[in-house]
């Protein structure tokens, strides 16, 4: 049968989406590697190394930060005490800058990011497995968060693209 004879019999919900879906990954050369999981057992396998330029402070503007995310190509930028140390404080994400800026028609070099930024609590550890950051990803309703050492010190970021 054809994918598009069987997306056309296909009902929503149904085993036959999953099937089409399949087919349509595997013709675009998808494949699945088992050993995955295996391979990216926690956060630190999977994330990406921070650099100083992709973090602000909670002194700093809406407009830095928008900058920061921007540079890093991540759609989070970790607030730290000072880019030194990169002491975790909080986390500032684009749904933070969109909601907390400019659907208030607030100017973005007039709002601090203490103003709109996440608490410290929002960000995975450097040894959380990779099913913890997930279950973070979702229950934070974000695409990517910071990831801190034993210190407490930001020393990464994942997302979902990561996983």
């Amino acid at each position: 049968m054809s994918l598009t004879l069987a997306a056309e019999n296909a009902t929503p919900g149904g085993a036959e989406i999953d099937t089409i879906a399949t087919a349509r990954w595997e013709n675009e050369g998808g494949h699945i590697d088992e050993n995955k999981e295996n391979k990216m057992s926690c956060c630190s396998d999977v994330m990406k190394p921070i650099e100083p330029s992709s973090c602000c402070t909670p002194k700093d503007t809406a407009v830095h930060a928008a900058q920061a995310m921007r540079k890093s190509g991540c759609g989070c930028a970790p607030v730290v005490e000072n880019t030194e140390t990169r002491k975790f404080v909080g986390v500032v994400t684009e749904r933070d800058v969109c909601c907390g800026v400019t659907a208030d028609d607030r100017k973005a070099s007039e709002v601090s990011v203490a103003e709109i930024m996440k608490p410290s609590s929002a960000c995975c550890h450097q040894d959380d497995s990779v099913d913890d950051v997930r279950r973070k990803l979702h229950e934070h309703q974000v695409r990517s968060l910071p990831v801190v050492d034993s210190a407490g010190c930001c020393c990464g970021t994942v997302s979902v693209h990561h996983l």
